[in-house]
């Protein structure tokens, strides 16, 4: 059996972050088109996804190999940190010199609630803490709302999570037990003044435009098939400096942080090799010379950002029993899902421009 440090290492490291579907193509063709039969199968299998929370931090909770309750934050693991008390926080801090006082209060709201749901179960739980109130998550009558960072989430008193908030003093979403899918049952109660819920917050999933979806999907396919060959060849033309530029534009446009062209952006973002490698002085350099390479990529990706914006869409309409949104408009931070090509994360273009907005 593994130790218990070692499991966890392992099943919460901060590992790689998973990037948007469509970025795939700077790896290569045969990625995209591994991230394009993943939203195939996205379509295909809508039930197996869950919301994308926007939390405010990201914890990891349970018992250890000696039955004692442990709450970490995402980067305590990594440095072998698994405090058993609040103490354990404060003097985690003092240690490596910093000061998060905003949090212990958090950490000690939390504490007692969460270790009375875990009780005797063994294992690991990972959440983000979406609403919490030491005295008691308030209402203004109508609805609870609250806003951990970009979106906003307003959930009615009489909904079916409306009447779980009464009287607690805090939320957590719980995405995972022992590194699966949380159910929303196994391991954990909901019996203390912490409220927890699985990622789904109750609400069942499909896709009534699922014909119209797949189409999308299957034409990102198709375009990956016609274009990736010379796609790969201008590709394989930059280095990864020039590669993260331009995968950088393209996301700027689509989260509305740039209005420029491609040519009046590399301006203010590259460095002068780069800009006189990419653009060149007479504007005949590398972009230029390989324009068909060029648009060859950008079909690709704006193909298979069109048909994950379109699932997101979708997906989000359906959620019930309480509303998302940003000062974009209606809408959270995205979905996730499971996929026998691993975890997919698709994000919101409406949060990504809300939430880079806020940090200009």
């Amino acid at each position: 059996m593994k130790r218990f440090v070692e499991y966890l290492s392992e099943a919460i490291g901060d590992g790689p972050r998973i990037p948007h579907p469509e970025d795939a193509i700077f790896s290569g063709s045969d990625v995209a088109m591994q991230e394009a039969l993943a939203l195939e199968e996205i379509v295909k299998t809508p039930e197996k996804g869950t919301i994308k929370w926007d939390g405010s931090i990201a914890l990891y909770f349970g018992n250890n190999e000696r039955g004692e309750f442990f709450m970490t934050d995402k980067y305590m693991p990594a440095k072998g940190v698994f405090p058993t008390s609040p103490e354990g926080w404060r003097e985690y801090d003092a240690g490596r010199g910093a000061n998060r006082a905003d949090l212990y209060e958090k950490i000690d709201t939390l504490w007692d609630g969460l270790k009375q749901n875990v009780g005797n179960s063994s294992g690991t739980f990972k959440g983000d803490l979406m609403a919490i109130n030491p005295t008691g998550l308030k209402s203004n009558g109508d609805a609870f709302v609250f806003q951990p960072t970009t979106v906003k989430y307003t959930v009615p008193v009489d909904s079916a999570l409306g009447k779980l908030l009464q009287g607690k003093v805090a939320l957590i979403v719980v995405h995972e037990y022992n590194d699966a899918p949380w159910d929303g049952k196994s391991g954990m109660t909901n019996r203390s003044n912490v409220a927890v819920i699985p990622p789904n917050a109750f609400n069942t999933f499909d896709l009534p435009n699922k014909r119209e979806l797949l189409t999308l999907v299957r034409k990102a396919i198709t375009t990956v098939s016609q274009y990736g060959a010379a796609s790969d060849a201008f590709i394989n033309g930059l280095d990864n400096p020039a590669r993260k530029l331009l995968a950088e534009y393209l996301n700027h446009v689509r989260t509305q942080r740039a209005k420029d062209n491609l040519q009046e952006w590399l301006q203010q973002h590259a460095n002068k090799k780069q800009y006189n490698n990419l653009v060149g002085a007479d504007g005949n350099g590398y972009l230029a010379k390989n324009r068909d390479g060029l648009m060859a990529l950008n079909a690709i990706w704006q193909s298979i950002f069109a048909a994950k914006t379109a699932i997101v869409s979708s997906y989000e309409n359906q959620v019930r029993g309480f509303k998302q949104e940003t000062d974009r408009g209606p809408g959270g931070e995205g979905i996730v899902f499971p996929t026998s090509k691993g975890l997919r994360k698709l994000i919101n273009p409406n949060f990504g421009a809300s939430h880079f907005s806020k940090e200009r």
